[in-house]
């Protein structure tokens, strides 16, 4: 969205605000009621309020993942002025440019205008869902996140892709313990055996222990070479597959003693 364009709309708004403060400050014709001038000054009010905030327009181009994460800062502004459903359904029309502006404008047309008036705003959101939005993107994601894991990558990369993706499945980390064991079994073996030994009540108090031991498993790891042999080269992993099952049979138990080890040089919480 160009920022002319925004200036434009949020101009064109505070024109309509003044012409309604205007007409509500003009003694009300014999057909208007008291309630209506009410409503017409509280309308001009949340307006003006609502400019303030200066949510970027919509063209219906976005991505479907876009399109939900615009709705959710509408809906937080709404909630933050106590919107009626009337409210929210024009202030949203007024954000509307380019293709999403003429989709709406074909939707109104085949609406009555009592049918307009009566929308409610979980209707609208709902045709604006239907038009702009796919679950697909949603049901990838969620896989994505099921599937994730620390493997290789650093812890505060991980916690990232864990917090990005964990919007897209709300009911597998919908309370504390739920989303403490979602991360702490999909850490690395060493990360994750020593947090699962510790009891934690919020997800912030595992998360900052987690940081800590990885932090100080850092500052270990850089002032350790890498283990080679007497010889100085690397190690050859050419082994057949017995020996390798051998081997990772030992190096799970090494890992389970490298982390009692690492646990008994942390300091005390």
């Amino acid at each position: 969205m160009a920022p002319q364009t925004q200036n434009n709309l949020i101009r064109d708004l505070l024109r309509i605000v003044q012409d309604l403060a205007r007409q509500s400050q003009a003694p009300p014709p014999p057909s208007l009621t008291q309630s209506s001038t009410s409503t017409v000054v509280n309308h001009a009010a949340m307006t003006e309020q609502f400019c303030r905030h200066k949510l970027p327009t919509f063209n219906g181009s976005s991505r479907p993942l876009a399109v939900e994460e615009w709705l959710r800062k509408l809906e937080r502004i709404f909630q933050l002025l106590t919107s009626t459903d009337a409210q929210k359904v024009k202030s949203t029309e007024f954000m509307f440019v380019d293709d999403a502006s003429h989709w709406w404008e074909s939707m109104s047309r085949t609406k009555s205008e009592s049918e307009l008036d009566a929308l409610t705003w979980s209707q609208f959101k709902e045709e604006l869902m239907e038009k702009y939005f796919s679950q697909a993107p949603m049901d990838s994601k969620e896989t994505e996140f099921l599937q994730l894991r620390q493997r290789s990558v650093t812890l505060p990369k991980y916690e990232q892709k864990f917090k990005q993706l964990s919007k897209h499945a709300p009911h597998l980390v919908d309370t504390e313990a739920k989303k403490i064991k979602r991360f702490e079994q999909r850490l690395s073996t060493n990360m994750s055996l020593i947090l699962l030994s510790h009891s934690f009540t919020s997800y912030r108090e595992m998360l900052a222990r987690a940081k800590k031991i990885w932090y100080h498993k850092a500052s270990l790891d850089q002032s350790v070479p890498q283990n080679k042999d007497f010889t100085g080269k690397r190690k050859w992993s050419g082994v057949d597959n017995i020996k390798k099952m051998a081997r990772k049979e030992a190096e799970y138990r090494i890992q389970q003693h490298q982390a009692r080890s690492l646990l008994s040089t942390l300091p005390k919480m």
